[in-house]
């Protein structure tokens, strides 16, 4: 199992793939690219919520503000993945909401690779890095479970 901080880069270059295709998409492309960006980052913010957060608190509290912020981050961003999924790909308005949607996300992951994640890699164990990277796969597979269900997540 790989350790969580490779787990959590790994998933962030997913959804940038997903995020070109979205930049260059044709209107009737966007439904299925922002579901594909839903299943990718709803599961991966929701594991990094129960599962990395409070460790990186636990192990590394100078960066509490900051994980405070991705978490604001996670939340603004998915309130505006699902104002677009409810839309019609073509209103105005549409595309700039994808446009700030993506910026957001780039800024987010800038800040967790270059700031959070070095800070929680040095002061993290080995041990623990590959236990979190367990648990963060576990919670990312319940949480999308709950987003393809309609349940809420356990």
């Amino acid at each position: 199992m790989s350790g969580v901080i490779t787990l959590i880069k790994e998933d962030h270059k997913k959804v940038e793939a997903v995020f070109k295709k979205l930049e260059k998409a044709e209107p009737i492309e966007i439904p299925d690219l922002l579901r594909q960006v839903q299943e990718l980052l709803v599961p991966h913010s929701k594991a990094e919520e129960q599962v990395v957060y409070p460790a990186i608190k636990e192990i590394v509290p100078d960066e509490s503000s900051d994980v405070d912020d991705g978490l604001e981050e996670h939340h603004h961003v998915e309130a505006t993945l699902e104002q677009l999924l409810a839309s019609d790909p073509e209103a105005p308005g549409v595309d700039g909401l994808i446009a700030a949607m993506i910026g957001e996300v780039r800024h987010h992951v800038e800040e967790e690779e270059e700031q959070i994640l070095p800070s929680f890699s040095d002061a993290a164990s080995n041990q623990q890095l590959s236990e979190l990277g367990e648990e963060f796969t576990a919670a990312k597979e319940r949480a999308l479970q709950a987003l393809r269900t309609g349940a809420a997540p356990a």
